[in-house]
């Protein structure tokens, strides 16, 4: 079985990798992906709500989609929350993502840190952008933050400081040694980084992810499989699968 714990989609054309839900479709059968988690494609969106019910309306129809929120604090905090609240609240997500990197804000901002307090009274799950294409932004010392002021809270840490070279998954990992409940998706980032990560923190703690329409969804099962080859068959099945499953209750 394989989980993928980093797509996106978009109802939108106004940028040149947008993909729908029917391509979406299309890419996750083709590389035989049993299960996939799916937020909104960022680029170009003025107003998140819209993508965020494209989300839950498409997910009726597509079982392999677990759909997951997105807020914005650039749209205004009570926008953000009223977003984060109707995405878990009324579409029944598991949680929501901030991404820093796109939306332009430290992801440990007063406003961020009001969000993210949202997401832990409704029992969510909250995803941040960490890679290096805005370091100062997506830093996983920010991330920490937020970590410890809600150590109950599963933290998604999306890319584990990848998105760029050269990338800071050595600080990701440290920083997640330091706060247990990180969860790290190795998606775009060398497969051997999220080796090492799996070697420092256990194979519980790793999850695969592709980031389609960003990257090529079968050569990221390949590079992971090459790299899960001097693992022992529970740890593929963990990585692939059954961390995700453990987490949205799948």
């Amino acid at each position: 079985m394989i989980f993928d714990a980093d797509t996106h989609m978009s109802p939108y054309r106004n940028f040149d990798k947008s993909i729908d839900v029917v391509q979406w479709a299309e890419l996750i059968d083709r590389a035989g992906v049993d299960k996939a988690l799916c937020w909104l494609l960022p680029q170009g969106v003025e107003d998140v709500s819209e993508s965020n019910r494209y989300l839950y309306e498409n997910s009726k129809n597509y079982k392999k989609m677990l759909p997951f929120g997105w807020a914005n604090i650039r749209e205004g905090l009570d926008k953000a929350i009223y977003d984060t609240r109707r995405c878990i609240e009324e579409f029944g997500f598991s949680g929501v993502k901030l991404n820093g990197a796109q939306n332009a804000y430290n992801i440990d901002s007063p406003e961020a840190m009001k969000v993210a307090e949202q997401i832990a009274k409704l029992n969510g799950i909250i995803a941040f952008h960490i890679g290096v294409d805005e370091p100062e932004f997506t830093n996983p010392k920010r991330a920490a933050n937020v970590a410890k002021a809600f150590p109950e809270m599963t933290i998604l840490m999306v890319h584990m400081g990848g998105a760029g070279t050269p990338d800071c998954s050595d600080l990701v990992i440290e920083v997640a040694k330091e706060n247990p409940n990180m969860v790290l998706i190795g998606s775009a980032i060398d497969a051997r980084k999220v080796g090492n990560a799996i070697k420092a923190l256990g194979p519980k703690r790793i999850m695969f992810g592709s980031d389609i329409p960003f990257a090529d969804l079968g050569g990221c099962i390949s590079s992971y499989r090459q790299m899960l080859s001097a693992f022992d068959e529970e740890t593929k099945e963990d990585v692939f699968w059954r961390n995700a499953a453990s987490i949205f209750k799948f």
